[in-house]
């Protein structure tokens, strides 16, 4: 059945543009397919032929991207990430740039003595905030009458690992937790400064907090220096009339009941994690997206094995009570084949389609 799929002969065709449909899916309307959005940035740029220390300095290369991005595969989203490390080097941290390579924390702003000196960002002056909110303001010109554009916050903790460096965040939490959540109360109004900045643009929000994964700390750690930062983050938006989404990479199970009263409208889980689980834990409380895996299927995998992971993510959460998009399970890599990222959007119009066809093409 997959191979059948691969000319394209047999790819129905979007009967909504992307802005229409995802509105529509807000509203908890009849669409014509799954949702399917693909998790980029910068490991995309060499597709234009950028470097990747170039696009990370560049508004105008940020919203190239985004617009070839859009124009080639259609995905029913955009936008632009802080990255991991934006917000720790306005707040002081040394980065390392490469051309061909995601940026490394080369030297964190603070160690544990000196967390009272943690500084309060001007997000219009300090680190790349500036080049990534113009970048925004030029992405949502280009593509805002035609895709849902949202701009991607770092959640706290992970923000104080590149503050600190995981390590001693880690170290901090248990040989100076005060001092921990002193510095977390800093970085919460960072970001809710940068926050205030992509709800004045009208874009929607997302965070992504890697370094809260039940691969690093406890679920009790998350409970006491994770969670009540981020949820202000989120409660400083819900004020305002906004909402927001998540994703963690690694592992998250034991972390899902605490995020279920957090009031986010989505969560993205990696890859390891189980959408049935998601949708039986999370479904009723917020939308789910996920997870073909980013690395094995997205890029070293075939276009076939894109349909059959893609399938597979559709067939256990199309029917989760707050909705489901399709998605990888994580941001994918650099050189991910083109015919793979179009294989995924294929995979929402050909197997997401309503109504659904309750064999999903089994062979």
């Amino acid at each position: 059945m997959i191979e059948k799929y691969l000319n394209g002969l047999e790819v129905p065709k979007d009967e909504l543009t992307p802005i229409e449909r995802m509105r529509l899916f807000d509203q908890g309307k009849e669409i014509d397919r799954i949702p399917c959005c693909l998790d980029t940035g910068e490991t995309m740029a060499p597709l234009l032929g950028f470097s990747i220390k170039d696009y990370y300095h560049s508004a105008e290369k940020m919203c190239q991207l985004e617009e070839y991005l859009f124009e080639n595969f259609r995905s029913d989203g955009a936008g632009l990430s802080t990255t991991l490390r934006g917000m720790a080097e306005a707040m002081g941290s040394e980065i390392r740039y490469f051309d061909d390579n995601i940026a490394q924390l080369k030297k964190p702003a603070l160690t544990l003595r000196d967390i009272d000196n943690a500084k309060l960002v001007d997000v219009e002056k300090d680190g790349r905030l500036p080049i990534i909110l113009e970048g925004l303001r030029m992405v949502k010109k280009k593509l805002g009458d035609k895709v849902s554009i949202s701009g991607t916050v770092t959640g706290p903790f992970t923000v104080a690992a590149m503050v600190l460096g995981t390590e001693y965040l880690m170290m901090g939490m248990i040989k100076k937790p005060e001092k921990i959540k002193q510095l977390m109360e800093v970085i919460v109004e960072n970001n809710n400064r940068y926050i205030q900045r992509l709800l004045d643009l009208g874009v929607g929000i997302g965070f992504a907090d890697p370094v809260s994964s039940t691969a690093l700390i406890s679920l009790h750690q998350y409970q006491e220096f994770s969670l009540p930062y981020f949820q202000k983050n989120v409660d400083f938006i819900k004020k305002q009339g906004g909402g927001c989404g998540l994703h963690i990479c690694g592992t998250s199970r034991a972390l899902w009941e605490s995020l279920n009263d957090t009031g986010i409208g989505t969560f993205g889980l990696d890859n390891v994690e189980d959408l049935t689980e998601a949708k039986a834990v999370l479904g009723s409380h917020m939308c789910i997206q996920g997870n073909v895996p980013p690395v094995e299927v997205m890029r070293l995998g075939t276009p076939q094995d894109v349909l059959r992971s893609a399938r597979d993510c559709i067939k256990k959460a199309h029917d989760s009570k707050c909705g489901f998009v399709l998605t990888s399970g994580c941001q994918m890599p650099m050189h991910t084949p083109k015919e793979n990222m179009l294989a995924l959007m294929d995979a929402a119009r050909i197997f997401g389609r309503y109504p659904l066809n309750k064999d999903l093409g089994e062979e």
